[in-house]
Parts: C-alpha cells; structure tokens; sequence
C-alpha cells in the first residue's frame, strides 16, 4: 500500500491513512453502509427475519411494524402512523435519507391504491424491459395456452434433442 499520489509525505514516506469511515464510490461503500443500517435497527426494536435477511419486523404493545431493506431502498409498514412517523425519524436522524411518501413503485412493482385495497403489478418493468430490448411496437399475441392449464415435470414425449 502506498500513499496517494500528490499527498506524500517526505516526514513519513512509508505511513498511509487509515479509512474510519467508507465512503461514496469505493467497493466497500455500500457493505458498510448496509452494515451500519442493519446495526441500528435494533435500536429501535426491530429484528431480523430468519426467512429473509432484509426483512425486519417489531412487534410491541402497539402493533407491528415490518421494514424491508435492499441496497439503499427502504419499505416501511406497520399498523399505526404515529409509531410509523417516530420510525422514520429516527431514521432520517442518523442516516442521510428522505420519505418518498406513499410507495408507488419497489424492485420492479408498482402499486396502486384503490377503496378495495392495493393492486400490485409489473407492467411498469415490462414497459421498461419492452422498450430495452426495442420489442415496444411489438404486435401482441395470444398464449396458445388455456391460463389454468397445469404444465407437469413427467407430462408428454420428451424433445429428442432439446
């Protein structure tokens, strides 16, 4: 290791600085934020899943609250908007981050809101992924297949060579 360049030092030529803190841009930037995020949450009271590792849930006297986290996405939920609003305070105090308010869009699905309850779907990817591999004007068709139809392992004569 040596010291970087314009930043020599002719007292200590074989000293180098000691990274306390990770920052923007370098390989380990985003493992030790992820670290440090995951480090507070228990603070809060929240617990690790064992199903999931970004999943975190708390449960307490008031209800529950559930907070899913992946890189540097944030979904939070819970049963009462006080103890959602404390949450989120406590976040944007010790992490740089803000609320983008009601979810519309998480990992490829987007949601939507209605009087009978929520509605989650991908045609927002879909559209995206369409227009990547430039199949957008494409002309749609219809699957040749019933959309109750069970496709079995051990069903039919397999390919000769396929």
């Amino acid at each position: 290791m040596t010291q970087p360049q314009g930043f020599t030092s002719k007292l200590y030529p074989d000293f180098v600085c000691r990274l306390r803190k990770s920052l923007y841009g370098l390989k380990q930037a985003p493992h030790a934020r992820n670290d440090r995020f995951i480090s507070f949450l228990p603070s809060l009271g929240f617990q690790a899943s064992l199903a999931d590792l970004s999943l975190f849930v708390q449960h307490s006297s008031h209800g529950t609250m559930i907070l899913l986290f992946y890189v540097d996405d944030i979904l939070l939920t819970g049963s009462h908007s006080y103890f959602l609003t404390s949450v989120i305070d406590a976040l944007t105090q010790e992490f740089d981050m803000k609320d983008l308010g009601t979810l519309t869009y998480f990992l490829g699905l987007q949601v939507s809101y209605s009087s009978s309850g929520l509605f989650v779907s991908q045609s927002k990817y879909i559209k995206e992924l369409l227009d990547r591999v430039d199949l957008k004007y494409s002309k749609l068709y219809v699957t040749p297949c019933l959309p109750y139809h069970h496709l079995l392992k051990d069903d039919g004569k397999p390919y000769s060579r396929p």
